[in-house]
């Protein structure tokens, strides 16, 4: 399959680019995820670049999964006889920094006292429940303070790398 037909000029000089790492920066429906796609492919069957070595971050899972499709698609009918479990790695920015401090994380734990690459994150809805949780667990109500502007206070000290002894103490001063 040839991986450059269609594109243009500078299409083209971006999925033939081979040696070093390409930003690619561009403008909604200019063609951007082709162009990855299409230099993934080229790169895994031109040059024989295992999937390993390869790295493309997006902002979205569903770009990432747009993205594996279609690397699946033109991998499958370049029949290059390329493993197909030998995908390169195509996630969100924040899937792929999870993945690496999951794999690589625990030298942290012996600079940055409690981290353990077993953390958990937890989405809105799953931080708003905890804290509604904890509010019942203590006999609070909301006149204490709205849920969302408690999260909005821990976020804060996070930012501001304040501990919770901190908070307890800015609390009763």
């Amino acid at each position: 399959m040839d991986f450059l037909e269609g594109l243009n000029p500078r299409q083209r000089e971006a999925v033939e680019h081979a040696e070093g790492p390409l930003l690619i920066l561009a403008g909604a429906g200019s063609g951007k995820t082709r162009v990855i796609t299409h230099r993934i492919a080229h790169l895994m069957s031109a040059y024989r670049v295992p999937g390993w070595g390869i790295l493309a971050v997006t902002f979205t899972n569903k770009a990432a999964g747009e993205m594996r499709d279609r690397v699946k698609n033109l991998l499958a009918k370049s029949q290059s006889g390329l493993s197909m479990d030998a995908m390169p790695q195509l996630a969100t920015f924040h899937s792929f920094c999870v993945r690496m401090l999951r794999r690589e994380g625990a030298p942290l734990a012996e600079i940055r006292r409690g981290f353990t690459p077993l953390f958990t994150i937890y989405d809105d809805d799953d931080q708003l429940a905890i804290l509604k949780a904890a509010y019942k667990n203590l006999g609070l109500d909301d006149k204490f303070m709205q849920p969302r502007a408690a999260l909005s206070r821990i976020s804060h000290a996070k930012s501001m790398k304040e501990s919770p002894a901190d908070m307890a103490r800015a609390a009763t001063d």
